[in-house]
């Protein structure tokens, strides 16, 4: 099922809202990253160009089913000041917190190894967590400091997470918190 007429597609919204949940279904069951974007527009009940049309590619579309469950700009925002500073425990806790959540966690993890082979899939996610993470640290420290908190922060989540390292897999949530803190102080 191809779009073959000019102009904006019908029931636009509808075709968008529809991807995005299909797209959110297969993060739950932990294989969105290997759905085609043809099956998941199939499955929406569209066709496989509104994908490029609403998102721009598939990573794309991938980056915002995330952002709709467990968004990395949402830990950043929520560890702002009152006065709109990044607070730094704050924002700890919440990486702390939202990798270790029962339900977020586990699929964290899964979408971070399939997603650290690299390839076509990963190219849209790494553009987000740059533009919404990575660029709120410069903004907020600078560059330099910024790539010292980014290595810190992938370094802890790698090591207790993905690569699940005894060392740091036996310490308490609250002690990957205090070890994190001291590392971006």
């Amino acid at each position: 099922m191809v779009n073959r007429s000019a102009g904006r597609p019908e029931r636009g919204f509808d075709a968008r809202q529809r991807l995005l949940k299909v797209a959110q279904a297969h993060w739950d069951e932990g294989d969105l990253a290997a759905v085609s974007s043809r099956r998941l527009a199939a499955e929406a009940g569209v066709s496989h160009t509104l994908v490029n049309y609403h998102f721009g590619s598939k990573d794309a579309l991938i980056a915002a089913a995330l952002s709709l469950r467990v968004a990395p700009h949402h830990v950043v925002d929520a560890a702002r000041s009152a006065d709109g500073r990044l607070d730094v425990p704050r924002l700890v806790q919440g990486l702390v917190s939202i990798w270790e959540h029962p339900e977020h966690g586990p699929r964290l993890v899964a979408f971070a190894r399939s997603l650290a082979s690299g390839g076509e899939r990963s190219r849209a996610l790494l553009g987000y967590l740059q533009h919404t993470v990575f660029d709120a640290l410069v903004t907020e420290f600078g560059r330099e400091r910024a790539r010292v908190m980014a290595t810190a922060i992938i370094g802890v989540i790698f090591a207790r997470y993905i690569l699940e390292l005894p060392a740091m897999r036996a310490l308490s949530p609250n002690e990957v918190g205090r070890h994190l803190l001291g590392m971006l102080r």
